[in-house]
């Protein structure tokens, strides 16, 4: 989307993404929250960076996009409407937000002493006060919709396949843990952006924003931040699959050599009580350009004979097979 208006975000960023004031790093909790989706019990500190950069792009991208949205129609804030408006052509990453926000609508009925028979009461009333982010997202679709697909959403009981893989991943994390390892576990899947609400909207820079989100807009931006990490999570496994080298393929080697060297490397990295190397930054790199096709086009590295195909062919294959990483819709970043 361009704009020959002024941009609503601010110009004080470097060309990473990053703003150029003081710096604000997640990498220590996001060390907890991906031992939390499924890495080692002590996640490399490089690895972590990585995800963050990663993360922090995106989420600024995202921030751009929404505040051209916001000041196309005249408003002086970000609204959860210019967020769902980006993310309307994916249905399947706008259903699992939607979800999303029935669950923190909720929690604050939990916290504010309402009992579960008036939540359920409220919903088939569909009283206004009841759900106040389901209402944003249904008037807002509602207004939106002229196949009744969005709204069919709010309706749709379907098995979150994603969901579900990373659940059964963390019960069988849990299979050898003792209590101490257990609680440290459950202490870790506590962990979000949400919780962090203060440094999060630094760390975004948001103070420097002309049109700034707001709260409800800020739950969303901080919901996905996560919902990024757990993605990078499940690709690098996916990568960490295809890296073992294949018997018979002389190409093998090309792929997966600083792989095997960091996983023979006894010195350096150990196992976690699970058996679990931590993932490596090499993994997660290949994960995001095996997810980016332009990329793969423009790498001249040798086929095999055998197979004619690029090195990267066969992880980018499987992973735009895998239901949590479809290729995005037009102006919404690659992981979004």
């Amino acid at each position: 989307m361009n704009n020959t208006a002024a941009s609503p975000m601010s110009t004080a960023t470097s060309s990473s993404g990053r703003s150029t004031g003081k710096s604000i790093s997640f990498a220590t909790e996001l060390q907890s929250m991906m031992y939390s989706l499924g890495d080692a019990r002590r996640p490399l500190h490089e690895t972590a960076v990585l995800v963050e950069d990663v993360v922090h792009t995106q989420l600024i991208n995202l921030l751009q996009q929404a505040a051209e949205v916001s000041q196309l129609r005249g408003a002086r804030v970000i609204t959860p409407e210019d967020l769902l408006f980006l993310m309307r052509k994916d249905k399947k990453k706008l259903r699992r937000l939607l979800k999303y926000m029935f669950i923190r609508d909720y929690k604050s009925k939990i916290v504010k002493g309402i009992d579960e028979d008036d939540l359920l009461e409220d919903k088939l009333s569909g009283s206004n006060n009841a759900n106040k982010r389901q209402k944003i997202a249904q008037d807002f679709l509602n207004s939106i919709d002229q196949t009744g697909e969005l709204l069919a959403m709010f309706e749709d009981d379907e098995i979150d396949e994603v969901k579900q893989e990373r659940m059964e991943r963390a019960e069988r994390q849990t299979r050898i843990m003792d209590s101490a390892q257990y609680a440290e576990f459950c202490e870790s899947r506590q962990l979000s952006f949400s919780k962090k609400a203060s440094k999060f909207r630094d760390w975004l820079d948001c103070s420097s924003m002309e049109i700034k989100p707001n709260v409800v807009a800020m739950e969303i931006l901080a919901y996905l931040a996560y919902e990024t990490v757990a993605q990078l999570v499940d690709l690098a496994l996916l990568v960490r699959q295809d890296m073992v080298t294949k018997a018979g393929d002389p190409f093998s080697h090309a792929i997966s050599a600083t792989f095997i060297q960091y996983h023979n490397s006894a010195e350096a990295y150990f196992r976690d009580i699970a058996g679990l190397f931590p993932y490596h930054h090499i993994e997660v790199n290949i994960a995001i350009k095996a997810l980016q096709p332009v990329v793969l086009r423009l790498t001249a590295m040798p086929s095999s004979p055998a197979t004619s195909e690029r090195p990267f062919d066969a992880t980018a294959t499987r992973l735009a097979h895998f239901p949590h990483s479809q290729m995005p819709t037009a102006g919404m970043g690659w992981l979004f």
